[in-house]
């Protein structure tokens, strides 16, 4: 849970991860079913998932991620109403060959809130919003952040039985919905 290979660098960003094995979805394989049974990833067995008798389910997952998100968003805005959605799909992209692709789901004036794949999770990030020409911003994301992040981490376990965050390089923890109850 929690392994991450996406990091935030501003010194007023944060992120949590969702582990594959909540919104990955499975479907048994069964031809001629019109309504084959599915599971989350991680309520299948290792022998399970390399057997042949579950197919990874692409549009199912899609549906997963999806409603994850929805929740976590409904959730945030009520939260914190100076956040919305943006208007078009926004993505913030790194330059380059193998630059990070991030997803805009929700921004404020100060912050993004994006969602990146890591492979073996989906990161939720908090950004900094940046001027090029000064950081008049920053004293007051440094007022903010704790508390938006702290309501990210809510807004997360109010759908997820459990979320990653990052410990340092190479380092993980997880956060269960119990911890914060």
């Amino acid at each position: 849970m929690g392994r991450g290979n996406v990091c935030v660098a501003g010194p007023h960003e944060g992120l949590y991860y969702i582990d594959n094995d909540h919104f990955h979805v499975y479907r048994r394989d069964e031809p001629g079913v019109e309504y084959p049974e599915t599971r989350l990833m991680g309520d299948l067995s290792y022998d399970e998932l390399t057997g042949n008798e579950w197919l990874y389910d692409e549009w199912g997952t899609g549906e997963e991620e999806d409603d994850i998100l929805e929740c976590f968003i409904s959730s945030f805005v009520r939260m914190f109403p100076s956040f919305e959605r943006p208007m078009l799909d926004k993505w913030l992209t790194e330059p380059g060959f193998g630059g990070r692709s991030r997803r805009v789901i929700l921004e404020s004036k100060l912050f993004y809130i994006a969602v990146e794949d890591n492979e073996w999770s989906l990161a939720v990030e908090l950004l900094q919003k940046e001027d090029p020409y000064d950081d008049h911003l920053s004293g007051l994301q440094g007022r903010h952040y704790l508390k938006y992040l702290d309501g990210m981490k809510r807004c997360l376990l109010d759908r997820l039985p459990s979320i990653g965050t990052r410990k340092g390089a190479w380092m993980s923890g997880t956060i269960t919905r119990e911890e914060v109850s």
